[in-house]
């Protein structure tokens, strides 16, 4: 009992001369808040090392005003602690000053390539639309379109990092369903053989100005028959090709669809499909590219160059047999398939 009133009235004493308790430095709670803020800022995600150095400092400073408090309240002094804690806030600052610029530039970054990847994504759609062959490379597409719904939504909640994930993993697949495009479609992204192309087309409609005759041209790109009159269009119409129709045809059963200039040697009352208008395939040239390609081994063995190419539909009455024929991959050095090509 007499330590305990020797006590009370030290402390009574101290009050009479005028002592204060010290107050807690308001920083401290500062940056707690601040702390809290950082971490919903995903502080430690876009800027780990400097949010390490920060919570260490932090931590340095919450040590300094625990060993304050743990003293004596008449002996407790908090300007060091509060001096910590200031040095904290600046940082803390900064450190969020420098997560909202590289958040933002994380944001423009993947809202970029989200845009490009859409735009990229519906082109090959609609490439593959031409393609018979298109099925495998639709597939790859149609993950792909998941991905890039995935990471939309990243982007959305503000994920950034995971969203950049999710798009290196897209432009693995868009790439691949690109090669996978230019391994059947090369040529038409090849300048030199759309003006090829384009040269045969050019000569057909000038055969037909000078000779004032019927001529049809036939571009598989565009799955379009043009009928022109003394260099003149007349009509156009939608056609449909085999299997491998934008292939040049190289031999029997391939399915593809020849490439060239030719003419009507038949007119067919009777074929597997109705009416049909027979040319001149294999011509020379078929026959050179035939022989080549067996030279190097492109060819399974056993097999011929083919023939019986055949035209259907309602051109049967408006054309003649030795009416010019030029069949081309494409009549426009700006197709879809070459503008991807150039694009990416």
């Amino acid at each position: 009992m007499r330590n305990c009133a020797l006590a009370v009235f030290f402390l009574f004493s101290l009050s009479i001369l005028g002592c204060k308790v010290p107050p807690v430095p308001p920083e401290a709670e500062k940056a707690e808040r601040q702390e809290l803020s950082l971490w919903r800022e995903k502080a430690a995600t876009y800027a780990k090392e400097d949010f390490d150095r920060y919570m260490m400092l932090y931590k340095e400073a919450k040590r300094e005003l625990s060993e304050e408090n743990a003293k004596f309240v008449w002996f407790r002094n908090y300007e060091e602690a509060a001096s910590s804690f200031k040095t904290v806030l600046k940082m803390g600052e900064e450190l969020s000053e420098k997560v909202r610029k590289i958040k933002e530039i994380k944001r423009m970054s993947s809202a970029d390539k989200i845009r490009d990847f859409k735009g990229r994504i519906a082109a090959l759609q609609r490439i593959t639309l031409q393609m018979n062959e298109g099925k495998p490379i639709r597939l790859i597409l149609t993950r792909a379109e998941l991905m890039l719904r995935e990471a939309d939504l990243l982007h959305q909640r503000q994920a950034f990092n995971k969203a950049e994930e999710k798009l290196k993993d897209l432009s693995a697949s868009v790439k691949d369903a690109e090669a996978m495009i230019l391994l059947v479609l090369d040529r038409y992204a090849d300048p030199t053989q759309v003006a090829k192309w384009k040269k045969w087309a050019k000569d057909t409609i000038l055969e037909s100005r000078n000779k004032n005759i019927v001529v049809i041209i036939v571009s598989k790109i565009d799955r379009k028959l043009s009928l022109y009159k003394a260099g003149k269009l007349l009509s156009s119409h939608e056609i449909s090709l085999g299997h491998n129709g934008l292939d040049d045809k190289l031999y029997a059963a391939d399915q593809a669809t020849p490439e060239g200039r030719y003419r009507i040697i038949d007119k067919l009352l009777s074929s597997l499909y109705y009416k049909a208008l027979l040319i001149d395939y294999p011509n020379e040239e078929d026959q050179k590219k035939f022989d080549q390609a067996k030279s190097k081994g492109q060819i399974p063995s056993g097999v011929s160059i083919g023939g019986l190419i055949e035209i259907h539909g309602a051109l049967f009455r408006l054309v003649q047999v030795g009416t010019p024929v030029t069949i081309v991959g494409a009549t426009d050095d700006l197709n879809e398939i070459f503008s991807a090509s150039k694009g990416h």
